[in-house]
């Protein structure tokens, strides 16, 4: 099973399509974190540190990927791969995912993706001190040519590329009127409700059955959100996503 704990909103990035710029923005606090992390069940389960921000921002990062390993289980982030330590990150992650969507340097700064060539010199160096196979590149597509990008990660010798479409929901679409259309039909299946693949921890500590979830205000138990579904209604925190819309392609991995 895996888990997904949101351990900042911080960011030094302002990716236009990112809802936590809309989010407070905060870390996670200790204490709460401790509780989160005592109720995963030891187990060969992998703990993501990640969230609406950079993990590697929040102060006691590394503690907490310690604190990971300490309950026996897999540590392993998704960073912008700004500001990082390669060779830290080597030695105590057995995998890491790096957020890239283009290798054209103006429209990375134009979407908000910042200091390009910093974050393409990390993920050489990832690839060659970690070895590619542990490396995942991470892709939204918001309609760009994605084959420069795919060239590249290929002549690394990097596999791993999940590519992901503009979520539809009102939690995120906001940042982007006019880029996605209106939320069509939907088929009612959820495949984060159908079975507990995986849970996110939100900053505050609440668990949700996925990471699409930022406005927790209509939110009150997975179970409540597995019962619409199942009675062909759909709930209010889950309006919009492409998870359950039937003209929307899922997660490529390309």
């Amino acid at each position: 099973m895996f888990f997904q704990i949101e351990v900042t909103t911080h960011c030094s990035f302002i990716c236009f399509y990112c809802a936590g710029r809309d989010m407070p923005q905060r870390h996670m606090e200790w204490p709460v974190f401790e509780r989160v992390l005592g109720g995963i069940p030891a187990g060969a389960h992998a703990v993501s540190l990640q969230g609406e921000g950079e993990p590697t921002l929040h102060p006691r990062f590394w503690g907490m990927v310690a604190a990971v390993r300490g309950r026996g289980l897999s540590p392993t982030t998704i960073t912008n791969g700004y500001e990082i330590d390669v060779g830290r990150i080597a030695a105590e992650l057995p995998d890491v995912a790096v957020s890239l969507d283009t290798l054209d340097e103006a429209e990375a700064t134009r979407i908000g993706r910042l200091k390009l060539p910093r974050v393409l010199e990390s993920v050489e160096q990832l690839a060659a001190t970690m070895g590619p196979a542990r490396l995942r590149i991470m892709t939204v597509d918001y309609g760009q040519d994605l084959a420069p990008l795919r060239r590249y990660l290929q002549g690394l010798g990097i596999r791993q590329h999940i590519v992901q479409p503009l979520q539809r929901k009102d939690d995120y679409a906001r940042r982007y009127p006019g880029r996605v259309p209106a939320a069509g039909a939907y088929h009612y299946r959820c495949r984060f409700l159908q079975a507990p693949v995986m849970r996110f921890y939100d900053i505050g500590g609440r668990e949700l059955p996925c990471c699409f979830i930022k406005d927790t205000s209509a939110f009150t138990s997975i179970d409540a959100l597995a019962a619409d579904l199942a009675r062909g209604v759909v709930p209010a925190p889950c309006a919009g996503c492409r998870e359950i819309l039937r003209d929307v392609a899922q997660v490529v991995r390309a």
